[in-house]
């Protein structure tokens, strides 16, 4: 979609504004227009329903059920589609409490009631032991009382699951603009034969220069107080599970999405009915759009990887209260 007039739009303020705060604040005026533009979800659609990487995907449950807008090395521009429990239960968490290392995201409600949120000062402390962790937060909101807002690079933050169906409209970029490039051709780092960010790393850097930190922690309440766990640690049972069923699920959430948003190029539908490129999996969803039967929600995770397998604000608001 780099064509696309908002997407131009973007670009430019890419170009424009070097500080990466600047850009999110103007990037983010343009979402709500966005999201408010049939012909952009009809482009959004088509662009992915026609991209052969995109229909071809494994999905897994670590994945976000999204579609793609445009991305490049500074930004990207996706649509993160959120599921209620089957109970439709509020104030129950998504996943564990975590952080985007060096990535900001600004996000737009764009469709449904919008999750609830709460986001956490970044000068916590992680014991090396014990693994309690002094988290402290900052803002507790919903979507519908802030539908735009800036999750900051390395800001903990907890997204708690909707109680409707929900897309957010995101503009995501690391915090600084393509910092390491420069250093790939340093000749002294050249000399030391080693893989830039295992330099990085060993000198404590990796927040100064704006890369991924080597070890990243969620954190989750256990008995009133906060825990770290690895990252990699958390996310492996999700990251494994895969396979048809979870494709289905992924893509259902999908049509169900663009049904609602009033997606009804049938033309189009049925050409991708006969197109070798679209799984078969994907024809029960385009026969219901072509029939217009509604199809229903998809239900999120009831338990997450964390022990006790749930986590409610309640839990969180306890361990703040405990300190």
């Amino acid at each position: 979609m780099k064509n696309n007039s908002y997407i131009k739009k973007i670009i430019d303020l890419n170009d424009q504004y070097q500080d990466r705060y600047c850009f999110h604040e103007e990037a983010g005026k343009l979402l709500s227009v966005m999201a408010k533009d049939k012909e952009f979800w009809n482009e959004v659609v088509k662009q992915n329903f026609t991209d052969k990487g995109y229909l071809n995907r494994k999905w897994t449950m670590y994945d976000i059920p999204f579609l793609y807008v445009y991305e490049c090395d500074d930004f990207y521009v996706k649509v993160h589609l959120f599921v209620p429990l089957s109970t439709y239960e509020p104030h129950v968490v998504a996943s564990a409490i975590h952080h985007h290392n060096n990535y900001m995201l600004t996000s737009y409600a764009a469709y449904g009631s919008g999750y609830e949120t709460m986001l956490f000062e970044k000068d916590y402390q992680i014991d090396p032991v014990s693994k309690i962790t002094n988290l402290r937060m900052r803002e507790h909101f919903t979507q519908q009382e802030r539908p735009l807002h800036l999750i900051d690079a390395w800001e903990p933050h907890v997204v708690i699951n909707p109680t409707s169906f929900s897309a957010t409209l995101i503009v995501w970029s690391p915090d600084k603009k393509r910092v390491t490039d420069s250093l790939r051709s340093n000749p002294i780092l050249k000399a030391l034969k080693m893989p830039i960010r295992k330099i990085i790393y060993a000198f404590g850097m990796e927040k100064k220069l704006g890369i991924a930190a080597k070890d990243t922690y969620q954190f989750y309440v256990k008995e009133n107080k906060f825990h770290a766990v690895l990252e990699d640690d958390f996310f492996a049972p999700t990251r494994e599970r895969s396979g048809r069923d979870v494709d289905d699920y992924s893509i259902q959430a999908v049509f169900a999405f663009i049904q609602r948003i009033g997606f009804n190029d049938k033309d189009f539908l049925k050409r991708m009915k006969e197109s070798n490129s679209v799984p078969h999996y994907y024809h029960r969803w385009i026969n219901m759009l072509l029939i217009d039967e509604v199809i229903p929600d998809v239900y999120a995770k009831e338990t997450i990887n964390i022990p006790g397998g749930r986590m409610v604000v309640n839990d969180i608001f306890g361990a703040l209260n405990k300190k």
